[in-house]
């Protein structure tokens, strides 16, 4: 068997993408969905070739066209070019969208149709979010449609001469595949609160009425940042959705830490909370595992059988050069599976089953695996959901930037409408298992989960005091709460803007 294949196809049994790359940012994200909205990509040679290189490729070699281009670059000198070159490349490089390596030129995708990327990754799992946007009962797409097709930004008036004369290819959009382990849009299923979200967010962006100023960059992020949440809460309830006995009644807590560090009781249970949603998606995947390899024959294997194939080293494909590394590889496969055990059934099967997803997660350096657990925690730190970020972060914690809070809060309350923070505080917990303090039923959700919110040294309960407050002033500070004199805040969206 090959290991990343397993991977590969476990996850998508799971989760219905494979959610096993290395290098999956928001902008991935964004360019699929986006180019999805539009059904069309871009493409921008001449965008990247004045943006590429300019130290190694100075301007004095470049065609001549592109010293006309710019109406206020004709008379510039060549260094005077080359130093407006990198301050293009600065723009693009700022929002990850540059990769010259691939063979498919990729350009901005935060504010026009010029900019979409072609799509080469991310494809599957921006399906997934393209999917949920579809299942809303709203405009989003026309609303979308409509931003990215004008150009009146000042991002498209500084890159247009070097993207307007860009190739268009047409995008086909292939459906979502349902994931062979259970319907992800199944009544009472965590993406369902999607569907529902991304309505209600769609009545905060803002429509066309046919002037210069619809483009708001604003608005494109709300959608990508909500996207990127999402992606990151589907993975982590999806082994409560398919567990083959009964799951939990209410969804993984994602404790936010708003005391402002992260030595206390709050801050623990957001690092408890992290963990437990790493220790969900290894169960889904492990859930994947097992109908992989049940479908390609491996239930019939005896214990006999699978260590003869260790034996003759023919059970493993491996990335390996040396006799020595595949040898220390295979030694330490036969060591996970004489180490595994299942409590309630023992059968070679199951012990198989543990073997392979262990050497996935646990071992994914030795055997070159990439894990969804990986995958859905680069989602969060690199969306703005985890602090700190960073591949290498120790003692990662639940502490939303604003720019990530605002459309969360924006999918749970329409616009013009009201309701109190603690009103807040409890769709959150209900519709995406988020924990700011506040709520009667936080401690429980927690419990059931087996976190535990102990006291502090300076105070009994941290949770509704200290957090609940640093999430009111995180949510004042976005302009949507307002603290009365009779001690209650009250939260409201204005109309949207037309």
């Amino acid at each position: 068997m090959r290991l990343n294949d397993v991977n590969g196809d476990a996850s998508i049994a799971a989760f219905g993408f494979k959610a096993t790359s290395t290098s999956t940012k928001p902008v991935h994200l964004a360019q699929v969905i986006f180019s999805n909205v539009l059904g069309s990509t871009h493409q921008s040679e001449d965008l990247i070739t004045f943006v590429d290189k300019p130290g190694s490729s100075p301007s004095s070699e470049l065609d001549e066209k592109y010293h006309d281009l710019f109406e206020s670059s004709r008379d510039l000198s060549d260094e005077q070019l080359d130093n407006l070159r990198r301050r293009m490349r600065k723009v693009l490089d700022n929002d990850n969208a540059l990769y010259t390596s691939t063979p498919h030129w990729s350009a901005m995708t935060s504010m026009s149709d010029w900019f979409i990327a072609y799509r080469t990754i991310g494809v599957s799992p921006s399906r997934f979010i393209y999917t949920v946007m579809q299942e809303s009962n709203s405009d989003i797409e026309q609303k979308l449609t409509d931003q990215l097709r004008d150009h009146h930004d000042a991002i498209s008036l500084l890159f247009r001469p070097l993207a307007k004369d860009g190739e268009t290819d047409t995008v086909t959009v292939s459906p979502w595949d349902e994931p062979v382990l259970g319907d992800a849009f199944d009544d009472g299923q965590i993406a369902e609160e999607f569907v529902d979200g991304f309505e209600t967010l769609s009545k905060h962006l803002k429509d066309s009425n046919g002037d210069y100023d619809l483009n708001y960059a604003r608005d494109l992020r709300r959608v990508v940042k909500f996207g990127g949440f999402l992606m990151y809460v589907y993975m982590a309830n999806r082994h409560n959705e398919i567990r083959e006995d009964e799951g939990k009644d209410e969804p993984v807590p994602l404790v936010f830490n708003y005391t402002g560090n992260r030595n206390n009781p709050v801050a623990d249970a957001s690092l408890e909370s992290f963990r437990v949603v790493g220790s969900e998606v290894q169960l889904a995947t492990r859930l994947g595992v097992k109908k992989v390899l049940d479908r390609d024959g491996y239930k019939d294997y005896s214990e006999d059988d699978v260590l003869r194939e260790i034996e003759n080293q023919n059970f493993l494909d491996l990335n390996r050069k040396k006799d020595d590394k595949i040898d220390e590889d295979y030694e330490k496969f036969e060591q996970v599976f004489r180490a595994s055990r299942d409590p309630e059934e023992d059968t070679t099967f199951n012990r198989l089953v543990d073997a392979v997803s262990n050497v996935i997660h646990d071992f994914s350096n030795r055997f070159d695996t990439y894990t969804p657990q990986a995958t859905a925690q680069a989602y969060a730190w690199r969306a703005g959901l985890l602090k700190p970020r960073g591949n290498r972060a120790n003692k990662r914690r639940y502490q939303p930037d604003p720019e990530m809070l605002e459309p969360i809060i924006l999918s749970v309350i329409e616009p013009g409408k009201r309701m109190s923070l603690q009103e807040l505080s409890e769709e959150l917990r209900q519709r995406y298992g988020i924990i700011v303090g506040g709520t009667e039923e936080d401690r429980s959700h927690l419990a059931e989960w087996d976190i535990r919110l102990g006291a502090s040294a300076s105070e009994s309960d941290p949770l509704n005091n200290q957090n609940y407050e640093g999430f009111k002033e995180a949510v004042s500070s976005l302009g949507y709460a307002e603290e009365y004199a009779d001690g209650v805040t009250i939260v409201s969206v204005p109309e949207v803007e037309q």
